[in-house]
């Protein structure tokens, strides 16, 4: 049987949620069977680039879609069709240009176009005003439609989208075991950090509006101003970083506060953390969130995070209207520890175990 390629259509294969996601599947897909290739709009390389093509697949670049330039992306976009002719499958992942990939898609004869949601919310900007207008239609032009949480399907297709047949719920499933707890791998890392003795509250995010850190900054003052033993660790790049390192420095936290970039170790960083905050503004399902619970860790999350994501108990949902000191609270409750559970098990159950997930894709795929 003849290897069968699928096209992904995604931004840039940086370090993200999103693009995490896409590496799980990919990894643990049969590539004797399926094959990804990715159609892409950023020029920059992204992190994962060279791993896709290790592992056979192509990478396409489109012209960055600013909505100045949407003529130009829609031209290149028909050129890429007419050019490649043997994909019976587009995955995107772009909601707020879905219309715009998958009409052409079936234009070209593309006999299944999927559109994937991630999200529950835009940018309140121009561009994420435009964005929504473009996400209206979305609901009448692909064969299938698929969504990390129920929400994130709602928001980008409709409510009517539950009801209906060629809707899918895809859950981020991740490799649960990497990241079972294990106290010698919790050992080195607060060695390694100098986080030995101290309250370690952690996150992992992009810095950008939706994840919020100048709120985690506030809600972390709190927590320092009670017990100076606190630490708070940050993983991450984006746009905003700078300005929360000044936040910093005008908080005097300097000392108290580590950033570290994004790696490929994140399973085992998890270790070392005591407690995960995501107050995100906005989220379709995070796959963080995921991860964290199967790393064992009590998660505090925004009321803004779908209760979806609660697949251990290990979750607080906590209103972002509720002040940081009321934050600072809640944390603070597991200053003194708790025990941290194996909770692969768990994971497993609630579906979020990547390769059984992996294997009704690939099957999808195949149809």
């Amino acid at each position: 049987m003849a290897v069968k390629r699928i096209l992904v259509i995604a931004g840039k294969m940086h370090y993200g949620g999103l693009e995490m996601v896409i590496m799980n599947y990919y990894r643990n897909i049969d590539h004797s069977k399926i094959q990804f290739d990715f159609l892409l709009n950023y020029q920059e390389a992204g992190v994962f680039d060279d791993e896709i093509r290790q592992l056979g697949g192509e990478i396409y670049i489109l012209p960055r879609l600013f909505f100045k330039n949407i003529f130009k992306y829609v031209k290149a976009l028909d050129q890429f069709f007419r050019t490649h002719k043997e994909y019976e499958v587009v995955h995107g992942h772009l909601t707020s240009v879905g219309v715009i990939y998958s009409i052409i898609a079936k234009l070209h004869g593309v006999k299944k176009v999927i559109i994937h949601s991630h999200s529950t919310s835009v940018n309140r900007t121009l561009k994420g005003f435009a964005e929504r207008i473009l996400m209206l239609p979305l609901r009448f032009c692909a064969q299938h439609y698929f969504a990390c949480s129920n929400e994130a399907g709602k928001y980008a297709f409709g409510r009517n989208i539950l009801r209906r047949s060629d809707y899918r719920l895809i859950r981020n499933g991740i490799q649960s075991e990497k990241f079972s707890f294990n106290q010698e791998i919790r050992a080195g890392v607060r060695a390694g950090l100098q986080l030995e003795n101290k309250f370690v509250i952690g996150h992992i995010g992009r810095f950008e509006y939706e994840k919020n850190h100048a709120f985690i900054l506030d809600i972390f003052f709190e927590i320092h101003l009670r017990d100076s033993d606190a630490r708070l660790v940050l993983i991450g790049a984006g746009s905003r970083k700078e300005e929360i390192i000044e936040k910093v420095h005008a908080l005097g936290l300097e000392a108290a506060v580590v950033f570290l970039e994004q790696r490929p170790d994140i399973n085992e960083l998890m270790q070392g953390m005591d407690v995960f905050l995501l107050p995100s503004h906005y989220e379709g399902l995070p796959v963080v969130g995921i991860e964290a619970q199967a790393a064992g860790l009590q998660c505090f999350f925004s009321d803004a995070v779908t209760r979806e994501t609660d697949v251990t108990g290990l979750c607080s949902f906590i209103p972002l209207s509720s002040p940081a000191n009321h934050w600072a609270d809640m944390i603070l409750k597991c200053k003194n520890g708790y025990v941290r559970r194996n909770m692969r098990q768990a994971i497993v159950d609630a579906g979020y175990d990547i390769r059984e997930q992996a294997r009704w894709l690939q099957d999808f795929y195949l149809q």
